[in-house]
């Protein structure tokens, strides 16, 4: 299995992580299912080679984190790399150390290898997140510090203040502009690592949709996503099929072949991809070892700019002036 460094962290992750946003069984993903299910399924990545685990405490409101520290007993704590992530308001003075014991305490876990904050917020000075994360790191609590949903500005604002060693983005063959413009770059030139989120287009790049067939009942994904509105949800359709006929070519599904795409981008050290069920995982698993030719590799890219654009200018996935984006 191949290994890359997480920005100056010393911590060496897959470059495909598990996403447990869909462990929490929450809205956003429709039908829950049950949590033996969601344990099989990390125990799967986990035994195809998989090492880097992430989740958050809204997640399911801490649960995702519970399945992922019961899912990991039994394999060697000193070789995987957990991360868990809140929001900016409870990384306060005040609040801070009470969260990521928390979250120590579902993940049931001495130390967290990377803790995010999970949003901005123009109520919070970034001083005093970073300056609380410092603290919890040199308490040993967690080994490196992340941000997430960050503005360029807010990233050069928190490396003010600490040594930030990885972005968790939104990037996808859908969703590009806002990573590629300034941010990619920066991190590149700062050697702060990348681990992609939505990094298959919150579902759509699975290639198991129809332009006529959104989600189940209860998913909130049609409600709240752009890729997912009547404009661009059927573009977004057509476009999958395009992407899932190149990586045909390779033996590979669309999903492999969109996973392999992001991986293989310059700059992105770990693509995050969720999965609910083993069956999901196994073929997440089968965008590993092997690679696009150049020309293959452009022309889905191509194919990709072309949803990439009908969204261009949402800040976020999820609003198009996110009130967590101003900077204070």
């Amino acid at each position: 299995m191949q290994y890359r460094e997480l920005g100056k962290s010393g911590l060496k992750v897959t470059p495909m992580a598990l996403g447990g946003w869909p462990l929490g069984g929450g809205a956003e993903w429709g039908k829950k299912l049950p949590d033996e299910t969601y344990l099989d399924m990390i125990r799967c990545a986990l035994d195809g080679g998989i090492n880097f685990v992430d989740s958050a405490v809204f997640y399911g409101h801490g649960h995702s984190e519970e399945l992922i520290g019961q899912a990991v007993k039994g394999y060697d704590r000193e070789k995987l790399v957990i991360s868990t992530k809140q929001v900016a308001g409870r990384l306060t003075h005040e609040t801070a150390r009470e969260t990521v014991e928390a979250c120590l305490k579902r993940l049931d876990m001495d130390y967290v290898d990377i803790f995010l904050v999970h949003w901005p917020s123009p109520d919070v000075d970034i001083a005093e997140n970073m300056d609380e994360l410092n603290k919890l790191k040199d308490a040993g609590l967690i080994r490196a510090i992340g941000v997430s949903n960050y503005t360029l500005e807010h990233i050069k604002r928190a490396r003010q203040y600490a040594q930030v060693d990885v972005l968790q983005p939104c990037y996808s063959l859908f969703w590009r502009y806002q990573l590629e413009r300034e941010i990619l770059p920066y991190c590149i030139e700062n050697n702060i690592g990348i681990m992609t989120y939505s990094s298959i287009g919150q579902g759509i790049l699975t290639g198991r949709f129809s332009a006529g067939k959104i989600l189940d009942e209860g998913d909130q994904r049609q409600n709240t996503i752009p890729l997912y509105s009547d404009e661009v949800f059927p573009v977004a359709v057509k476009a999958a099929e395009r992407i899932g006929e190149i990586g045909a070519k390779y033996g590979k599904t669309t999903v492999q072949t969109a996973i392999n795409w992001v991986m293989n981008t310059p700059g992105i050290t770990a693509a995050l991809v969720g999965a609910k069920t083993r069956a999901q995982e196994e073929e997440n698993l089968g965008a590993f070892g092997w690679e696009l030719s150049a020309e293959d590799r452009k022309a889905i890219g191509d194919i990709g700019l072309e949803v990439a654009k009908l969204v261009a200018d949402w800040d976020t996935l999820f609003a198009k002036d996110h009130p967590a984006l101003k900077l204070k």
